[in-house]
């Protein structure tokens, strides 16, 4: 379905390094990771048919976290359109396996004749960097692959896509200072758009005109540096105790490239998260529906990130001193929240078993690695005490699939983010279960020898699955495990059952693929696995046996309902 297109590579192997991934949905998530370390867009090609579906969940994952990525996929001849052809989808109706892909992505185009395919692949990458950053995909027909045309010249990208960054609007951004200048307990926001506009400075130099703390999204982790003393949290469900009371009591809140998603905002229950009025909010985005789309706001601005925080740091400056934010009532409440927000989470570095907890294993991960290594991780537990209690420093050197809450990310992500920055160290943090969908992916790292080190927090099933059906299932007031197909264990999944646990050995695995592989069951073995990993210079696998029942935390609150047939069964 793509034969003829790869062959163009053949001769161009001094520029273009395929790189064979075993799975297709490996390859949108590495082009994805790609894009969110380095700010260029990731490309990938896949055949058509069943290696064409195979990437949706990757652009979705993408699509959902505003990463730029460009897919290629066959498609079939023109000339058997509705045909029925091998790997086309067509049942007596019109083909078109672009529908299937749409919501997945900003734009998809079908290349019916060859003359335009240099048009295509420009505007493609037009569109997947432009605005709000995105996947797009371009299906290549197997005839159109391999037919000879007179081109006069080759577009040049960026002769076809506009220069400069969007500046927002001269009166919102007064309205917004003079709104800021008069804050008592201002609070900014930053999200995934900071990131992408590479905004940190800005926003840094802002936050401390304003003595004004900061908390992050999940997709802003890393835009605020989480050693400054500003630095306020996360909010959400899954976020900080201090993000939360910060962002309950702020009175004004400068969401910048953020766009309110229902976990960050404890599902907008007020008082939880938000307190949305009576706090005045302004949104700056450069995707104008965001604006006003969950909250209310006092100020929209529709603009880059970079540039609005500019305008408000020359703006703010020129109106006032900067304010010495040690001596504010409002940071000394972030103090003594810190604080007691560090004392909670004591308990979970030591297990009552002995065993390794995530909470302690992330800490001796934190002090092992430079301030600019990578950090990749996903859906479940591991992906929450990332978020929670893992530092990081610098922008992009937190990456995880976010809105869309995909398993299998992180492998694949974490050998294309060490294909990205090879000088830097890079970690991927994932469950066992987590693992088990990614696994295969080891042979692509050590087949191109890309010395990814992937650390398996092991608490043999998916126990984020695990304690959600329990939140849910039952019944406010009592403690029964109803937890079902979560643990894996031979015979019986229910959560009451005492099943023979079903241990994979991840370390003999890790050995078939020829990579390094190690296991740690005790917290004095973290730092030697951790050193040896990386001194063996090849890909490397550790596999962390975890206490199961040490989790992170909920300072926020998700909206799961109890099942109305449960209610009803505890009152009889």
């Amino acid at each position: 379905g793509c034969t003829a297109f790869v062959d163009a590579f053949f001769d161009r192997h001094d520029r273009i390094k395929p790189i064979m991934v075993r799975h297709e949905q490996s390859a949108a998530h590495m082009a994805d990771a790609y894009f969110r370390v380095t700010g260029r867009p990731g490309v990938c090609h896949t055949s058509l048919g069943p290696g064409a579906t195979n990437l949706l969940t990757g652009l979705a994952t993408a699509m959902v976290d505003s990463s730029a990525v460009v897919a290629l996929c066959g498609a079939p001849p023109t000339r058997d359109v509705e045909r029925g052809v091998l790997q086309s989808m067509y049942r007596h109706r019109e083909e078109d396996f672009a529908n299937i892909m749409r919501l997945s992505t900003k734009r998809v185009w079908n290349v019916a004749r060859a003359d335009r395919t240099p048009e295509v692949i420009a505007r493609a990458f037009k569109e997947a960097v432009t605005g709000r950053p995105g996947p797009v995909l371009v299906e290549l027909p197997i005839d159109v692959q391999t037919e000879a045309v007179d081109i006069p010249g080759i577009p040049e990208p960026r002769q076809h896509r506009p220069s400069g960054r969007i500046r927002g609007d001269a009166k919102a951004i007064e309205r917004a200072a003079e709104l800021l200048a008069h804050a008592k307990q201002p609070l900014i926001l930053a999200g995934g758009g900071v990131i992408q506009s590479g905004a940190t400075a800005e926003l840094v130099r802002l936050s401390e005109i304003l003595a004004a703390p900061v908390i992050t999204t999940m997709m802003g982790k890393g835009a605020f540096p989480e050693n400054n003393p500003l630095f306020a949290g996360h909010a959400g469900w899954s976020g900080t105790r201090p993000g939360n009371e910060m962002a309950k009591d702020c009175d004004v809140l400068l969401a910048v490239g953020a766009r309110f998603a229902d976990l960050s905002c404890s599902c907008y229950k007020p008082g939880l998260t938000y307190n949305i009025p009576p706090t005045e909010v302004i949104q700056v985005d450069l995707d104008p529906l965001e604006i006003g789309k969950n909250y209310p706001v006092a100020v929209g601005i529709v603009g880059d990130a970079k540039a609005v925080l500019a305008d408000l740091v020359t703006e703010l400056a020129e109106a006032s001193e900067t304010r010495r934010f040690e001596e504010m009532p409002w940071f000394e409440r972030l103090v003594a929240l810190r604080k007691d927000w560090q004392k909670e989470l004591l308990p979970g570095l030591v297990s009552s078993s002995g065993m390794v907890t995530v909470p302690k294993f992330l800490k001796e991960l934190r002090s092992f690695l430079s301030d600019d290594a990578i950090v990749v991780g996903e859906a479940g537990w591991a992906q929450i005490f990332l978020f929670q209690q893992f530092p990081v420093y610098q922008p992009r050197t937190h990456i995880s699939s976010g809105g869309f809450s995909t398993m299998g990310f992180a492998v694949p992500a974490a050998i294309a983010a060490k294909l990205a920055a090879p000088e830097r160290q890079v970690v991927a943090v994932v469950g066992d279960g987590g693992f088990f969908m990614a696994m295969h992916e080891l042979a692509t790292a050590v087949q191109y020898n890309v010395p990814v080190v992937i650390c398996i927090m092991n608490n043999l099933g998916w126990l984020c699955i695990r304690d959600l059906q329990n939140i849910q299932n039952c019944p406010p007031g009592q403690k029964v495990d109803r937890s079902l197909a979560t643990m894996f264990v031979h015979g019986d999944t229910r959560g009451v059952a005492k099943s023979e646990p079903y241990d994979v050995d991840f370390r003999a695995v890790a050995k078939a693929f020829k990579a390094y592989g190690a296991t740690v069951r005790e917290p004095r073995e973290i730092r030697p696995a951790l050193e040896a990993a990386f001194e063996s210079g090849m890909p490397a696998v550790i596999n962390v046996y975890v206490d199961p029942d040490v989790t992170p935390p909920m300072p926020g609150w998700w909206a799961l309902p109890t099942p109305e047939y449960l209610l009803r069964k505890m009152k009889r």
